[in-house]
This record gives structure tokens, sequence and C-alpha cells, in this order.
């Protein structure tokens, strides 16, 4: 049964702030308007429709991602000016996250929602072999872009530096409330820098002045010739910032740059999860839905560290979620990157709908930017390697038009090699988890490097 409780909180309570002491757990993206989500339910309804053809059900979309890394000069792993392997951590972070397996996620409780589950007759899809609510796989998966706007290889994947000095563009940190923030972002930052929203997803990593207490804000996802969006993002607007401590993940990449030893690149997650069409898990107000049935209601946003399962039982009573409490382990509430680990079903829903039918995202991953096909580089050979399917699940081949390869090895973006294959052409990759690695390729002693093949 669909949390019915939709009240003019949700609209008093736009730009929310949450006052966290640890630099990752508050967000300052819209609240959608009634009219949005009422033109969005109709396209999930559709979307329910068309779920039962296997081939639409079963698609993994790709999103490219460009790092927008805002700096004063600073040197390469530098405050604000971060390292590769940070961002590269990050990447590992979200594509474990939207794969139903990101850090932490095995602490989920055994008797997670089970109550919700029957007292709400949550549907079957739903539902894990346990009886919970289901921890999903949401069928997206992400990727540095290898490729600039002019189809030039980037020299670091994924990655724009900026010296906004160069640019003549004030200091990020000049602005001290959220309202000077939001007007820097659209109408100064962004448009001078922004690559084209239908290719990419720009992400702005930044300094920000310490009066301004949120670290992460998304774009809301157009809906085609819908009005009525609060701060509708636009092809100069479009995408998310963050501050530059709250991106990349501690337990992956413990040489980074965090706010608190709590990072783990949560943030990212949740501002995607807007990104992609999610609400807040406590709907911006008091018990108000987000619109999704697998998540029982909750009173407000949770933060820092939640004693234990379950959590605050009988904060909302109608529908009440006695006896099992908030689902504060999910990725858009507010508590400590290490104390959330999920998605759910429905919430899968609403960011498949958006990646069909959303402007700004129905064309991502369909230009070829995650991937290149490789050149020797050395004059006077001019055989080409090519290396298939990309993404691939169980098996990845290489060719050579000379077929001369006497090494294969594949490590993950932290450099660790995970497999080594001599003397073939076929790599047995179904024992990796999902996500981005680095394969290697000898060749009469060359060592030949593709960044980002992509498992899934």
């Amino acid at each position: 049964m669909m949390k019915k409780i939709v009240t003019t909180i949700s609209l008093l309570l736009f730009g929310i702030i949450i006052h966290a002491q640890q630099e990752n757990q508050s967000c300052e993206t819209a609240v959608p308007s009634e009219k949005w989500e009422n033109e969005f339910q109709k396209l999930i309804s559709e979307y329910k429709t068309i779920q039962k053809s296997q081939s639409q059900s079963s698609t993994v979309y790709t999103i490219p991602i460009i790092f927008h890394v805002i700096h004063s000069g600073q040197t390469i792993g530098t405050f604000p000016n971060i390292s590769q392997g940070q961002i590269n951590s990050q990447i590992t972070v979200l594509n474990q996250d939207f794969s139903g397996n990101g850090y932490n996620s095995s602490n989920y409780p055994s008797n997670a929602f089970v109550n919700w589950v029957i007292n709400q007759s949550i549907l079957p899809a739903s539902i894990d072999s346990k009886g919970r609510v289901k921890i999903a796989d949401v069928g997206i998966q992400f990727c540095l872009a290898t490729k600039d706007t002019s189809g030039n290889l980037l020299h670091e994947p994924g990655i724009n530096r900026i010296n906004y000095l160069s640019m003549n563009l004030p200091s990020p940190s000049n602005y001290s409330n959220q309202a000077a923030m939001k007007s820097y972002l659209d109408a100064i930052l962004k448009p001078q820098t922004i690559w084209d929203v239908t290719k990419y997803l720009n992400v702005w990593i930044t300094d920000k002045n310490n009066a301004l207490n949120y670290t992460g804000v998304s774009s809301v996802p157009p809906l085609s010739g819908l009005l009525g969006i609060p701060d509708n993002s636009t092809d100069s607007t479009d995408g998310i910032w963050c501050f530059a401590k709250v991106i990349g993940s501690n337990n992956l990449y413990p040489s980074g740059i965090y706010g608190s030893p709590q990072v783990e690149g949560r943030t990212l997650t949740h501002e995607v999860g807007h990104y992609l069409g999610l609400r807040h898990i406590w709907g911006d107000g008091a018990c108000v839905t987000d619109y999704c049935d697998d998540t029982p209601p909750a009173a407000a946003q949770n933060t820092g560290a939640p004693s234990s399962y379950p959590l605050n039982v009988g904060s909302c009573s109608s529908p009440t979620n006695a006896p099992d409490g908030e689902m504060f382990m999910n990725y858009m509430d507010y508590p400590w990157d290490p104390y959330k680990y999920m998605f759910t079903t429905d919430q899968t829903t609403r960011m498949r709908t958006i990646m069909i039918n959303s402007p700004f995202r129905n064309q991502l991953g369909t230009h070829n930017l995650c991937s290149v096909s490789l050149g020797l580089n050395v004059e006077n050979l001019n055989n080409k390697i090519y290396i298939y399917p990309n993404p691939a699940k169980s098996e990845l081949n290489v060719n050579i038009s000379q077929n001369e390869i006497s090494e294969v090895s594949i490590s993950n973006l932290l450099g660790q090699v995970l497999i080594i294959i001599k003397n073939t052409n076929t790599i047995n990759i179904s024992d990796l988890p999902n996500g981005v690695y680095i394969i290697t390729i000898t060749q009469r002693q060359l060592n030949l490097t593709q960044n980002l093949f992509i498992k899934e």
C-alpha cells in the first residue's frame, strides 16, 4: 500500500539543511513539485508495464562521469585538487552501491523489515529469500569518461582539472549561505565548465566556506515538457556538486583527503539517487511518502551512528512503522557513510524510469565514452588491439591482428593485480566483483593499458 500521507510539510521543508558534525551527511537538493511527481508516477506506471519485456528489465545502464576538480593551483593530491586514486575509489563505491553489494551491506539484519513486508503486502519483487525488504541491484553502473567533448583521450580518465584563477572565476569558498552558493554554481561555475549533459554526468568538486553546512547537491531530473520543477536544471546547470572532502572512500583509498574518518563515498551515492529521481527516505517531511512502498515511513532524517535495528519504532502511525522502525541504512537517509548500504526495488524502479524518460538521462552511455581502442603507439607496428565485450559478464576476449600476446593482467583501480593470464586471448572474469578494472596487455615486452574495462 502506498504511503498516503503527503502534506504541505514537504514544501515547508524545501531546502532543508542538516547541521552535522561529520562532513559527509548533508544535502541541499531541491524537493520536486507535486506536479512533477504526478507526471513521474504516470511514467513509472508505463515502465512497470513494459518491464515484463526481458530485454528491458535486464538492461544494465552505464553512466560516464566527468569530475570537474576545481582548484587554485594546488598540486595534484593536495586539497582541493584531489588525486586520481581518490576519485577512482569513488567510482568503485558507486558501482558496489548500485549493484547491491556496497560496503557493510553484510550488516543488514537477518530480520530487517519482515513485519513491514507482511503488514503492507509488499510485492515479491521487493522481498529477499529471508523475507526481508531486498537490497536491490539497481542495474546502473558508472565509469570514468575516457574522452573529452572533442573526442580526445583524457590524460586522467574522468577528470577535468580547472584552475579557477586562470579562468578569472571567484573562489567557491567565498559563498557562505545556500542562496549565494547556488547562484555561484548555476550562474558562474557550471555554465563555464559543463560538458554535454546528454553524454556525461557532470560532477563538480570544490572547496567550500566553513559556514556552508551541506556537502552535496544534485539537480532534479527534468521530464520532457513538464513545467513546475523547483530549480529546474538546464543544459548549462544539470549535474551534481560535492565538497571535495566527501569524495572517495577512506576504506578503499586511505591516503585520500577526507572530512572525517567516516567518509566512504556515500554522499555522491546519495546525490546520484536524487539525480535519478529519488526522494529522501522521510519524504522531506514528518512521515511523508517517498513514493516507494518498500521503504517504511520515517519521522525525520537520521544522522550520526544509529544505535541498532530496529530504530525509532512507531515514529509514524499511518501507516505505522512498528515494530520494524525506520530504514536508516538506506542511502537516501543521512547516517554516517558506514551505516547506510542499500537501495530498494521500488527505488530502483524510479531510477530506471528516469534513465528511460528524462531527456538529460536517456542518452547517457550511448556515446562510447567509457572504452578506448588500444594502439601500440610505436612506429612501424600497425597491428591493432580489440577488447570485447566491454562491459562483460563472464568472459573477456583480446584480439590482436598479429596475435602475439605474451601476458594479460587485470587489476583494480588501486593497482592490485587480480588476474594474470599468459599466451591466451580469452580471460575468465566470472569471479571478479562487478566494477571497473584496468587491463594490461604485454606484447613483445611492451605494456599496453586500457583503463576502465567494466565487469557487470
